[in-house]
């Protein structure tokens, strides 16, 4: 593989890792807050940036949304729009439906619809679909994350490690993360309070991730750092963002 074929290679990697990394949000509290955020994020010389928003579709059910583009040499190489709708019931997230595109030098789809009163949900990816049975908890990718809020609230009881379950194409997967502390963290907008996560994997699995949390502006992502097998390194940083109309700011 020659040079520019790896570049382009590791660009369809980085995007689609970056994409399943910039799903996490933790909101906390009986009502959910809209908000819009602002990332930048690089890996190994490659550069892209990232946008994530929630906001209120109607009483009780939201929209999800991420926009990633990758770039090398100031030419787009890949984009990806991601996006999940589900409701709030019973202080419970309920998925409904998700998408997942990604163009440019690769291209790739994927959704998933709900039947709760089934309770099948429908994955299609990239032409395929399945059909899967469900119980009541299972989500997609980005409405997981925000379930996480439960997760949160529990650990203040000494609970330290949390799981849940996501639709990934034709199967279930459980995943597990462990909270690793509290840091202040230094980020473009100053320091900040964070609440640092850690991916729980198999022993045989050697990638790391971490995420760091703002505590004070409602868990709202703040940093990932990722170490994948093949040495490729990725880093997420929030550079702005405006939670329920107020601008997110470092300590004070």
């Amino acid at each position: 593989m020659n040079g520019l074929a790896h570049r382009r290679a590791s660009a369809v990697l980085f995007t689609t890792v970056l994409c399943s990394l910039c799903s996490y949000s933790f909101p906390q509290g009986a009502a959910l807050l809209e908000y819009t955020a602002e990332y930048d994020a690089s890996a190994n010389g490659l550069a892209a940036t990232a946008s994530r928003s929630l906001v209120r579709i109607d009483e009780n059910s939201y929209r999800l949304s991420n926009s990633l583009e990758a770039s090398l040499a100031g030419q787009t190489l890949a984009k990806l729009e991601q996006a999940s709708e589900f409701i709030l019931e019973d202080n419970q997230i309920v998925s409904q439906n998700y998408s997942y595109q990604l163009s440019g030098i690769a291209s790739a789809s994927h959704a998933i619809f709900f039947n709760w009163d089934a309770k099948i949900a429908l994955s299609t990816e990239d032409g395929e679909s399945w059909p899967l049975a469900i119980n009541d908890g299972v989500m997609d990718q980005l409405s997981s994350q925000a379930a996480m809020r439960q997760n949160l609230i529990d650990a203040r009881d000494g609970a330290s490690t949390f799981s849940f379950e996501i639709i990934d194409g034709d199967t279930i997967e459980t995943q597990q993360y462990r909270i690793a502390g509290e840091e202040i963290l230094s980020t473009p907008l100053g320091l900040l309070n964070t609440l640092r996560l850690e991916r729980v994997r198999e022993a045989s699995d050697e990638r790391v991730t971490k995420i760091w949390l703002a505590v004070d502006w409602n868990y709202l992502l703040t940093r990932i750092e990722q170490l994948n097998n093949s040495g490729l390194r990725i880093v997420l940083e929030l550079k702005s963002a405006e939670l329920n109309g107020e601008i997110v700011r470092a300590n004070k």
